[in-house]
């Protein structure tokens, strides 16, 4: 499945409000989601798994090569778990998309520039293969790993080496495992997360200003976190996007609680 900003608006006649504590799936959105998901969901790399456990062993080892948090020691009680301070964040760069079907290309224009490199939009596009369906989550042949967002921050930048991180409900192992990944890029690589949001009528949590009747795929760079990443900031390209007729009510930069990432993000997942 590929992914833009496009929506369906909600036509059954009966809403059913379901109201969920943090960590625990609205089975209504998971049903759904299960039954219209057409991404292949690819296995990763070799590569991509190799990464992604010395990316995980490095989260809890402050003396890695590949991540240096900052030692206990040295920030005292603004330190969270692991070494890392409790609040961190990255440039705010927030731009907005190009087209309704650019998040991708704007979200890897936010995410490269905030560690100095200039991609534009459209160039970005190109190397993500995105189409007026929007840009992948994996599939289409079309990038080396198949996953052509995390593929095009490894060709662009060598600060983070990126990999896709599936995510199939907001679980507290999920939730958990999130806030640690986001921690770990923001923090210690100094390089941001890119977030791939599907929303539906029946998610218990969308993205601020996001229509909460309608289906949307999203990407979004997320920036920052505080409280030892219990709570996420992010930047939304539909801001200032005269594209998208719901582009006002969104602001430039929100925070959520990171469950609510978790939860948004389910279906599909995170770049980290």
């Amino acid at each position: 499945m590929r992914h833009a900003i496009r929506s369906v608006g909600l036509t059954t006649a009966l809403v059913v409000l379901l109201f969920v504590s943090a960590g625990v799936a609205n089975a209504d959105d998971l049903a759904w989601k299960a039954a219209h998901d057409t991404d292949p969901h690819l296995p990763l790399t070799p590569q991509q798994l190799q990464m992604t456990a010395e990316k995980r062993a490095a989260e809890n080892q402050p003396t890695s090569a590949l991540i240096a948090p900052t030692p206990m020691a040295t920030c005292g009680a603004s330190c969270g778990g692991g070494g890392y301070p409790s609040s961190a964040s990255l440039v705010a760069n927030q731009t907005p998309q190009a087209t309704s079907y650019y998040c991708g290309p704007a979200a890897v224009h936010e995410a490269l520039g905030a560690v100095g490199i200039s991609l534009t939009q459209s160039a970005a596009a190109t190397a993500l293969h995105t189409t007026t369906n929007g840009t992948a989550w994996s599939g289409g042949g079309t990038s080396p790993s198949g996953y052509p967002v995390p593929d095009v921050l490894n060709r662009y930048q060598s600060r983070n080496y990126y990999v896709p991180q599936a995510v199939s409900s907001a679980t507290s192992s999920a939730i958990n495992t999130y806030e640690n990944d986001l921690e770990a890029d923001i923090s210690a690589i100094r390089a941001p997360v890119v977030g791939d949001a599907w929303e539906t009528p029946y998610s218990s949590y969308h993205l601020v200003g996001h229509p909460s009747d309608h289906t949307i795929f999203h990407w979004f760079e997320i920036r920052g976190y505080y409280g030892s990443g219990g709570n996420t900031l992010y930047e939304d390209s539909v801001h200032g996007a005269t594209s998208i007729a719901w582009s006002g009510n969104v602001p430039a930069y929100s925070n959520l609680p990171s469950y609510e990432i978790v939860s948004i993000v389910s279906g599909r997942g995170y770049i980290w």
